[in-house]
């Protein structure tokens, strides 16, 4: 029996990307420039940059990216504290946003050949543990 050394396996790897931007427009602007989209699968952002209407936006970031806000960002009057940024490499199939009634977390599952998994983005304030 012969074994194909050429034939490659498929990437089964998940990368995510971690930040606390701080609310800060120019680490916003340096994070964009180095997630690529073709290494990461993820990014969970903690005190994301929001524009005047709460909104995460850049030229290039819906191109890549679908962004997920907490459950009820539209509708509470507290700052959201935690987005998620799904690359749309990753089918909507497979995933689905997880409904939570907090402006400090945000979470999917993902379902694929490996089963369920479910990540939580969560900011916790250093002065409290209202969000735990």
């Amino acid at each position: 029996m012969q074994y194909n050394h050429s034939k490659q396996q498929p990437n089964t790897d998940f990368k995510i990307w971690q930040q606390n931007l701080r609310k800060s427009s120019t680490a916003w602007e340096h994070m964009l420039q180095n997630l690529n989209p073709n290494t990461y699968n993820l990014a969970c952002i903690q005190e994301p940059f929001l524009n005047p209407v709460g909104l995460a936006n850049a030229s290039n970031l819906r191109q890549y990216w679908d962004v997920i806000y907490p459950t009820n960002h539209h509708v509470n009057p507290e700052r959201s504290q935690s987005i998620l940024l799904v690359n749309k490499k990753l089918s909507k199939n497979n995933w689905h946003i997880i409904p939570l009634d907090s402006p400090n977390i945000t979470a999917i599952e993902l379902n694929g050949n490996f089963g369920k998994v479910r990540i939580y983005n969560i900011y916790n304030a250093c002065n409290h543990s209202h969000t735990l």
